[in-house]
Formats: structure tokens, sequence, C-alpha cells
């Protein structure tokens, strides 16, 4: 029963996700408010074969918390995530020089993730605050220390790694159901909003 649930929610992910694409055409031009309650802006990065228009439930949750600066990264269908590191890291220093802002946030799903994470890793993320990773690829249990991976338990994909520090596994939650499940949504909020980057291995319900 569990499992036919978890199919059910991933189909109408699916089918949002494919509802919302028209409205990039629609969203409002990127504005960074320095007076904002969380003044740094958060980058979001898609999946492979995704959209910026994925996050949009994500954009109004943070909105009502106070994280309202938001920008995107998109790229054309591609899996060398090593050169997209690269355009990421031009994106991210446009947006501090267009914020005013030091440093940014960065929220990525599957193959975006795992572009973001790799900056990090080779050390050239120097203006990533945070980074959050929805369901996203890994090659090995240690992941940077800013980083809060987020794992769907039904994520047929991408397993969540056993004992990683950073990892939240959300309970009955696949793929593409992480870019709305409520829980996911309070646990980003909340690790984006804190004052403090730690983010202890655990489950959510």
């Amino acid at each position: 029963m569990a499992s036919l649930r978890t199919l059910t929610s991933e189909l109408s992910a699916l089918g949002a996700l494919a509802i919302s694409m028209p409205l990039r055409f629609v969203l409002p031009r990127e504005r960074f408010d320095p007076a904002a309650p969380h003044p740094t802006p958060v980058v979001f990065v898609h999946g492979f074969l995704g959209d910026p228009t994925n996050f949009l439930v994500l954009r109004s949750f943070l909105s009502g918390r106070g994280i309202r600066n938001f920008a995107s990264f998109s790229y054309p269908p591609r899996l060398d995530y090593q050169r997209l590191a690269g355009r990421l890291e031009q994106t991210i220093e446009a947006v501090c020089l267009a914020a005013g802002a030091p440093e940014v946030d960065v929220v990525g799903h599957s193959l975006g993730g795992l572009v973001a994470r790799y900056l990090v890793e080779l050390g050239d993320g120097r203006r990533v605050r945070r980074l959050v990773t929805l369901g996203s690829p890994y090659y090995s249990d240690r992941l940077p220390q800013r980083e809060l991976a987020i794992f769907g338990s039904h994520d047929p994909f991408v397993p969540a790694p056993l004992g990683a520090r950073g990892r939240v596994v959300v309970m009955g939650c696949g793929h593409w159901t992480l870019l709305y499940h409520p829980p996911v949504l309070r646990t980003v909020a909340c690790f984006l909003g804190s004052r403090t980057a730690a983010a202890p291995a655990r489950e959510a319900a």
C-alpha cells in the first residue's frame, strides 16, 4: 500500500512538473531585496531534463518564511556535470554581483545537486554558503560540511547513503516528490534560515 501511495505521488509530481513548465514565460524577473529578512540569494539548479519552474512550490514556501531573493541556473540536457559546475560558478558570481551579496545558498535537485556538490568539493564554491541537494547522486558517504542532502525513502534512482552526516531521509517520498513534499519544504526552509549549518543525519516523516 505504501508503494502504491508513493507511485501515485510520483505520478502526480511529474504531472505538476509538466504542467508548470509553460509558466517559465511568465515568471517574474529576478529582483534582489537586500532588506529582505533573509537577504542571501538562493540559486536553484534543476535536474536532468528539468526546468526552473520545478522549484515554484519551494520558492513560494520559502517566500512565506522571509527567503525571497532567488535566481536560477538552467542548462540544456547533458550529463557532464564537471563542465556544468564551471558554468554554475559563473552564474553564482553574477548573482553575487547583481545582488551585492558575498555568498549564495544553492538548492539542487537530482543532477543539479551533483553539479553544485562537485563545485563545492573542488574548492571553487567559495561563494556557496549552504548547499541543499534533493535526491542527488553521490559517489562517497562523505558529504561537504555545508551540505544538507535530502533523499526519498522510495527513490528508485538515488537511494540514500547509510550513515552519512548531513543526510535526511524523507519517508514515503520518491524522486520527484522531493520537490513538493511538505516535510522536505520545511526541512529546506529550516536549514537555510538557521544560524548554524549543522544538519544531523535523521529521518523525516
